[in-house]
């Protein structure tokens, strides 16, 4: 009689019938939770088609009562965005509770002394990066500033930042990263969380299609058309890459700090300077592969984005100097 490692000395149930071995109990937890959060990503969808509309109604009516008059300018398609975020958020925490996590340090996560730190040295690395290849394109003439300078838009653009960091990073990198790495090893968690990072990004309505009037299923009604741009795969493939590279710069950054506080940062970051350089500069021209019609899309920004994931790698590995390796 061959007894299970996981039960006690006294289990008389032989090790091939055990749910922890192998046979016909053969541990399915890693299939349950894939299932899971693949039913949690359908949800999301659903439950942000149902929210969009009555988040697009409150606004409008706002709006027309004197209040967020700027939001009422934006059409449909961001508030189904917006109601996608808000529905991931909503399910979240029940999505954990029913795949039995019990806290944060079931995710992977620990309370960081060193947030204020990590914190603000991810936007300093983020922000130095990005705003140096911002710069150098202004310097080669890749782009010109506006004569219309919109610094006013900046302080919006900065809680614009700040807001999109910390739903994001606590989504992916904090949820779904944290439940992914129950079931596979971290970096092999990393990889397949990047991926759906990345292409969660291409998943935009087209603007082109317009719903209205708006219905309590016109969010459904942009479903089919949120795959749009995988019609174009050369334009895919330039900006998953970079993606790519921004998710694994951030995912690495919570491995190693095993807290959300850097890649929070990091996050910030990116998205700061990017929109700050939109609503500030134009394009002129496009040097494919290397630069591309948008600011994050090219070789270039791949390349920053490898240079910055090298600056976290030697910061962290110099800030835990001298220290035991913890497991990740």
């Amino acid at each position: 009689m061959v007894y299970c490692a996981l039960c006690t000395d006294h289990c008389a149930v032989p090790s091939y019938l055990c749910g922890a071995s192998g046979g016909f109990g053969k541990n399915t937890r890693p299939l349950k939770d894939i299932a899971k959060i693949f039913a949690y990503l359908v949800a999301v969808i659903v439950l942000g088609a149902l929210l969009a509309p009555p988040l697009y109604w409150g606004t409008q009516w706002l709006a027309a009562h004197g209040t967020l008059r700027s939001l009422a300018e934006f059409k449909f398609h961001k508030f189904f965005d917006r109601a996608a975020m808000i529905a991931a958020l909503l399910l979240l925490w029940p999505t954990v509770r029913w795949l039995h996590v019990k806290g944060w340090r079931d995710l992977g996560l620990e309370p960081d002394p060193r947030w204020g730190r990590h914190l603000s040295m991810g936007f300093v690395i983020a922000t130095l990066g990005v705003g140096a290849m911002a710069f150098a394109y202004i310097q080669f003439g890749v782009y010109r500033f506006r004569l219309d300078h919109a610094w006013g838009r900046l302080p919006l653009i900065a809680l614009s930042a700040a807001t999109v960091a910390v739903l994001e990073e606590t989504l992916f990198r904090g949820g779904i990263l944290g439940l992914v790495r129950r079931s596979l090893p971290p970096y092999a968690a990393l990889f397949w969380v990047t991926i759906l990072f990345a292409l969660v990004h291409f998943l935009k309505p087209d603007e082109r299609f317009d719903p209205r009037p708006i219905t309590w299923l016109s969010g459904f009604a942009l479903i089919p058309h949120s795959f749009h741009q995988f019609a174009e795969p050369m334009t895919v493939l330039a900006g998953f890459t970079t993606l790519f590279a921004l998710g694994w710069l951030l995912g690495d950054a919570r491995l190693r700090t095993r807290s959300l506080w850097m890649s929070i940062g990091l996050h910030a970051g990116v998205v700061f300077v990017k929109m700050s350089f939109a609503v500030l500069s134009k394009r002129r021209d496009i040097h494919l592969p290397w630069i591309g019609k948008e600011l994050q899309i090219g070789l270039v920004p791949v390349a920053i984005l490898l240079l910055g994931w090298l600056a976290v790698v030697l910061y962290t590995a110099y800030e835990n100097r001298g220290r035991p390796a913890a497991r990740r």
